[in-house]
């Protein structure tokens, strides 16, 4: 009697298992007009952002309008500043900094250093992302694409202050 109750579930669960639908990426926002995406990833301007240290992401507006954007990436997405010549403003100095000072950290676990290393790295996006929140206006361009890891949220591919 028992095994056939293990039977009856499975085989009520294959068909549920079917057609269960796939998680989809979000399609890209608007301001994504075919003339700024290349191989699938978009490339916009921001007006400013705010950041969400918690989940580490941050959320702007493109330049020309449009509903805000939401998106989160590795530290590799992360760029140093350009254009901004010898005195950039302070926080995209700070921004270069930033990534300068982590740029060559080790963590290698034989380095005794390595765990404060690694969290400096690790934490990193956070950092930039509270910095990128006290940029001049529309100084911040980002590269990102669909994503299915986390519903609403961008992939990051590129983050850069660019001066105008």
């Amino acid at each position: 009697m028992r095994l056939t109750r293990v039977r009856v579930l499975a085989v009520l669960a294959v068909p549920a298992a079917l057609t269960a639908s796939p998680a989809h990426a979000a399609p890209l926002p608007e301001v994504c007009a075919p003339a700024a995406v290349v191989d699938g990833v978009c490339t916009s301007r921001l007006v400013s952002v705010t950041a969400d240290t918690v989940n580490g992401t941050i959320t702007g507006t493109p330049v020309g309008g449009g509903p805000a954007i939401t998106l989160a990436g590795p530290a590799d997405a992360y760029r140093k500043s350009e254009g901004f010549g010898p005195t950039p403003p302070e926080p995209i100095r700070n921004w270069d900094t930033s990534i300068e000072q982590t740029a060559g950290l080790s963590t290698d676990p034989s380095d005794p250093n390595w765990y404060g290393n690694a969290k400096a790295k690790v934490f990193l996006s956070r950092t930039l992302n509270g910095l990128a929140t006290q940029f001049p206006p529309d100084s911040l361009v980002v590269g990102f694409a669909s994503d299915e890891a986390q519903p609403g949220v961008f992939r990051l591919v590129s983050i850069q202050p660019v001066a105008q």
